[in-house]
């Protein structure tokens, strides 16, 4: 599945509050594909947290994506407001854009 799709398989699949042995038997198997095409199972992910239950969705939501490697986050520094790129100075102060 997409990994914009989580949320709403987190919200289809579950009663709350959940254990996280009822989360990994049901959608462990489950493959969350990055935009770069790697996948990893929420088996994987969870297999990082120490978490007994999740209150929420919400809560099985934010620690499935909030354990997702940087392959998840799309192109790395990018900022599409301008400017000067991380690490850089400004010469200038007519070209700072407020």
């Amino acid at each position: 599945m997409e990994y914009s799709d989580t949320k709403q398989v987190v919200d289809e699949s579950f009663e709350f509050p959940v254990t996280h042995t009822a989360v990994v038997e049901q959608i462990g198997t489950t493959e969350i594909t990055s935009p770069s095409g790697d996948s990893i199972t929420i088996q994987e992910v969870l297999a990082q947290v120490e978490e007994e239950s999740y209150p929420s969705s919400d809560a099985l939501y934010t620690t499935i994506i909030g354990n997702l490697d940087e392959t998840f986050i799309g192109r790395k520094y990018y900022d599409d407001r301008g400017g000067t790129s991380p690490g850089t100075e400004v010469e200038d102060d007519a070209t700072v854009s407020l």
